[in-house]
């Protein structure tokens, strides 16, 4: 098992214990408080030590990469439009170059306008 989802799952019960302790012990919920911040802070930086060790270790991708799916046919394909009508907003929201209705792309810029 991911060591990881170890630590995770010991910060849900951590949190349990602490419930446990303030409803049930109500006399020692400043020690559950701080005994709570501190296994979170604790759990922090044991998440943080195996995600660096995870990286160095050449586990994960490279930098460059997008963790979104692609459709490797389609590279640059234009993403669907959820109306089938040019935006009429009266202006570039990108260079303020005032436009006419149904004009898709701005002449001045270049930026396409978004549908709404």
């Amino acid at each position: 098992m991911n060591g990881r989802v170890l630590v995770s799952v010991a910060n849900l019960f951590a949190i349990l214990i602490a419930f446990v302790i303030l409803f049930v012990y109500p006399q020692y919920s400043a020690y559950a408080f701080y005994l709570l911040i501190t296994w979170m802070v604790v759990a922090f930086v044991l998440l943080y030590a195996m995600r660096s060790s995870a990286r160095a270790a050449g586990t994960l991708d490279s930098p460059d990469s997008s963790p979104f799916p692609s459709s490797p046919s389609a590279p640059n394909a234009p993403l669907p439009s959820g109306s089938p009508q040019a935006p009429s907003v009266g202006f570039c929201i990108y260079c303020a170059t005032p436009l006419p209705p149904g004009t898709r792309a701005c002449p001045a810029c270049g930026h396409a306008l978004p549908g709404w």
